[in-house]
């Protein structure tokens, strides 16, 4: 079996699968000691291969390596972001620098679409990138996620933010308390950036392309634009495409 990782800013989300692409277990930890203890319930021998996606540091990374080296015995293939692959091209002045987990879930989309598409990620940070026809990446744009304005307020202010609230008022305009207000204005900030990036799209990738998103609050966007696709997986899905698992036959 195959064990993928995407080690994101705030959690780590793991899956294991088939060498047919099906999903045998699934799972998300808060840290590596989490992720630890979940992988001791796995059945250590069948997983003959790792690949992760890491938006963390070095340190952070060879702790990972030495988990999985712990475990299984294989060493971790770390994704990167590189100039070119599979017909997408890099649209960073040093391709190095895009983060890998957006250009894993670029070269997915455009994998899936085939064609000029606009990937938003709602995540920790909402990411937009923009692909244009034939593959050129045209570079995107970073804002703050729906957590982060959480947080923001709750560090800030003497608020108390209820984040469970901001599911709730989607449709109202006005908050009549200050819980609703503050989830109005979150949601509605959100709304208006992913409204604006499909404006964007307009004038940098003409009038066809798909927008698909992805993350945590990747659902958002569907409600906001009509015909957006939504996949959790596409990080995944591009962590595939940059480390394959090649069997070797002797």
């Amino acid at each position: 079996m195959i064990l993928e990782i995407d080690y994101g800013n705030t959690r780590l989300k793991w899956r294991l699968i088939s060498f047919t692409q099906e999903i045998m277990h699934k799972g998300a930890a808060q840290d590596l000691r989490e992720f630890d203890s979940q992988l001791k319930d796995l059945v250590a021998g069948k997983v003959v291969f790792c690949r992760a996606c890491s938006v963390r540091g070095k340190v952070e990374n060879l702790c990972l390596a030495e988990l999985i080296e712990r475990h299984y015995c294989i060493a971790v293939q770390f994704a990167q972001s590189v100039k070119v692959l599979a017909g997408v091209t890099n649209g960073y002045a040093d391709e190095s620098q895009l983060g890998v987990d957006r250009w894993l879930a670029v070269v997915a989309a455009y994998e899936q679409i085939q064609g000029a598409c606009v990937v938003i990620d709602c995540g920790t940070a909402i990411t937009v990138d923009y692909v244009a026809d034939d593959g050129r990446h045209l570079g995107g744009c970073i804002a703050p996620g729906q957590r982060l304005m959480c947080n923001a307020l709750n560090l800030n202010t003497q608020l108390l933010v209820d984040t469970k609230r901001i599911n709730h008022v989607r449709g109202l305009s006005l908050g009549d308390n200050t819980q609703d207000g503050i989830a109005v204005g979150i949601n509605t900030m959100m709304v208006g950036f992913i409204k604006e990036q499909v404006r964007i799209a307009e004038e940098v990738v003409g009038s066809s392309f798909v927008v698909i998103s992805a993350g945590g609050d990747g659902g958002l966007v569907s409600t906001v634009v009509e015909g957006a696709l939504c996949d959790e997986d596409l990080v995944f899905s591009g962590l595939a495409i940059a480390c394959p698992y090649v069997q070797l036959s002797f």
